[in-house]
């Protein structure tokens, strides 16, 4: 890179940085306290799966989920003929608790829709995320206009009607390349200002993974690197108190593949520790963690080969900080059968507020798989645990 583009280069992201901190006065934001989850004991086990995506579209992928405040799950997805195919859209269902049914799969957010709205062309979309936030739904989500994924901008809409319908989609100025080149994959958290901590990556001119501060209104205020150079992505973030969080993260590395990346924040969201290795494999694939009665008891769902995604397992890291122990395996290839590309990934964890889970992720790219397990199949789970990883 010469001197000139370098030095334009950093004019561009000293004039973003001053826009953003012009925005607003900003805080150093506290985390809302981890819940306390501890549900009720259950006479019996139970675990189920179902297929939950339909057949409206050849290809779908990357699934999330909230738990709605009347306690209804609401999981979004998107799909087309294949991933960046113009016909892409976010779908949309909900499984009501009340008679445990779902209800027919609606197309929520279209190209056209981000098109009209933005004022941009927009040839496709992906990766949504979402957040109850108060009595609205924030549902975010990633546009491309030109080229691959590297040339992603993060959307954001509002639904005020538990996501029957949906407000004006607005494009999140986040990056001071041309706003392109940011992605969101996890969920985003809550602080006790009312604003949003929001886990995103790039992968342009580098792949690294940062968090976007937005106010109330969703206008980012400020961002923080967690990682740098070209190394780790899609952050799982996990509040361990007001003032402290922890980070799991896809690793994309050539100096060391194969291992799941972590980094804790020291005092502030700008300082994060290095990146460490865990004992954990990790293919170059996404990963899901949830907190459990304590905010270092931890289960993490994951690909549990550091290079392949044949199967979808989970493991389990007591309170103490001890090691990982793989507790249970949703799915696993068969020997001898066909192969196929990747064909288990970017799973999903929720945490419902009885202390029960659904697990979502991606099947062989043709069907989102959704599966319920209660707090007595965990027990039975860990009761049986596998080696320490």
């Amino acid at each position: 890179m010469t001197a000139i583009r370098l030095g334009v280069l950093l004019v561009i992201a000293a004039g973003f940085t001053l826009a953003l901190s012009s925005l607003h006065a900003i805080q150093e934001p506290a985390f809302v306290s981890p819940e306390n989850r501890t549900s009720r004991p259950n006479s019996e086990p139970v675990l189920e799966e179902a297929f939950i995506s339909g057949d409206l579209t050849r290809e779908v992928h990357s699934a999330t989920a909230i738990e709605l405040n009347n306690g209804d799950i609401r999981v979004f997805w998107y799909g087309g003929k294949r991933e960046g195919s113009k016909d892409t859209s976010i779908y949309s269902r909900v499984l009501n608790k009340d008679s445990n049914s779902w209800s027919a799969v609606d197309e929520i957010m279209t190209r056209r829709t981000v098109t009209l709205d933005t004022h941009r062309y927009i040839r496709k979309l992906g990766n949504p995320v979402a957040l109850v936030n108060g009595d609205k739904i924030w549902l975010f989500f990633v546009s491309v206009s030109v080229g691959g994924w590297a040339g992603s901008s993060i959307n954001l809409s509002v639904s005020d009607d538990n996501g029957t319908t949906w407000g004006p989609v607005k494009r999140l100025i986040s990056s001071p390349f041309m706003n392109i080149s940011t992605l969101v994959k996890n969920a985003p958290l809550l602080t006790d200002n009312g604003d949003v901590i929001l886990p995103a990556y790039h992968e342009f001119l580098g792949k690294f993974s940062e968090l976007l501060q937005l106010d109330s209104a969703g206008n980012v205020l400020n961002k923080n690197r967690i990682s740098h150079g070209r190394e780790a992505i899609q952050p799982t973030l996990l509040p361990v108190d007001s003032t402290h969080a922890i980070a799991f993260m896809r690793n994309t590395s050539a100096r060391q593949p194969g291992k799941l990346w972590f980094s804790r924040n020291q005092d502030k969201l700008d300082n994060w520790t290095p990146l460490e290795a865990l004992t954990l494999p990790n293919p170059d694939a996404a990963v899901a963690a949830v907190q459990l009665n304590t905010a270092d008891e931890l289960l993490l769902v994951f690909n549990n080969h550091p290079s392949e995604r044949d199967d979808i397992s989970m493991a389990y890291r007591p309170g103490n900080g001890a090691t990982w122990q793989l507790i249970h395996q949703f799915e696993k290839t068969i020997s001898g059968a066909v192969e196929e590309h990747n064909p288990y990934s970017y799973p999903y964890l929720l945490q419902t507020h009885d202390g029960n889970f659904h697990l979502f992720y991606t099947w062989k790219r043709k069907h989102i798989k959704h599966v319920y397990f209660n707090r007595a199949a965990l027990l039975d789970m860990l009761s049986s645990a596998g080696p320490e990883l």
